[in-house]
């Protein structure tokens, strides 16, 4: 089954860097998109907020980041064990220049 996702968006949100026991960084963040789509012939205005996770090396970069726009490609997974809601876990991210 395909689970892919795409999203340009801005880092609105950046919580502390934690470590797990193996000691891999985490970084759990909020995106924040707004963009003009296009839905059954008409303009559809888009604004939402999307809680994600970057987890390995590249959570230690984006730390630092708040405020920045970016491309990032990953897969949409379960918030926790506890709950269903979803949650983007971040496997690319770059800056977005536009």
């Amino acid at each position: 089954m395909e689970n892919h996702f795409t999203l340009v968006a801005k880092l609105h949100r950046i919580d502390v860097l934690r470590y797990t026991p193996a000691g891999v960084a985490v970084l759990e963040l909020v995106l924040q998109h707004e963009s003009i789509q296009v839905e059954n012939g008409l303009p559809c205005k888009v604004v939402f907020e999307l809680p994600a996770k970057i987890i390995g090396q590249a959570a230690t970069i984006w730390q630092h980041k708040q405020g920045l726009m970016v491309c990032v490609k990953g897969f949409l997974a379960q918030k926790n064990q506890k709950t269903l809601r979803p949650m983007l876990r971040i496997q690319e991210i770059q800056e977005y220049k536009g």
